[in-house]
């Protein structure tokens, strides 16, 4: 099971990162369900971590307008397990799409501090 909490309306998940030669450390990310994909991150975040560049993408932001993303890989530990996955470079804050909780349930309670839960289906 994966734990976080709701701060300023907002469903927060932490997300452990792992990289080279450095000790794992978690960011937290706001769950969007209308984003369909594993993780955003803004650039600057993908340049200090120097997350290998993979491809690129064009993509309908919530605005409505087309942008060209890159995508990077990271590893992270996601529920227990180390697994590579896709990180957009976009916005100004860290958001984790419905692509990372496939398989599992997620559960909100809606008040300050109340608990986020996503568990395996």
């Amino acid at each position: 099971m994966i734990y976080g909490k709701v701060i300023d309306s907002k469903a927060i998940i932490p997300v452990v990162f792992r990289l080279a030669s450095q000790p794992d450390f978690s960011l937290d990310f706001v769950i969007d369900t209308g984003f369909n994909d594993h993780l955003t991150l803004p650039s600057q975040a993908v340049s200090t971590m120097n997350l290998p560049l993979y491809s690129s993408t064009s993509a309908r932001l919530a605005d409505g307008t087309e942008a060209l993303l890159a995508i990077h890989f990271a590893t992270i530990v996601w529920d227990g397990i180390e697994k590579i996955v896709p990180v957009l470079a976009a916005g100004y804050k860290p958001l984790l799409g419905t692509s990372m909780m496939a398989g599992y349930h997620l559960e909100i309670d809606f008040q300050d501090n109340g608990l986020v839960l996503l568990e395996k289906l």
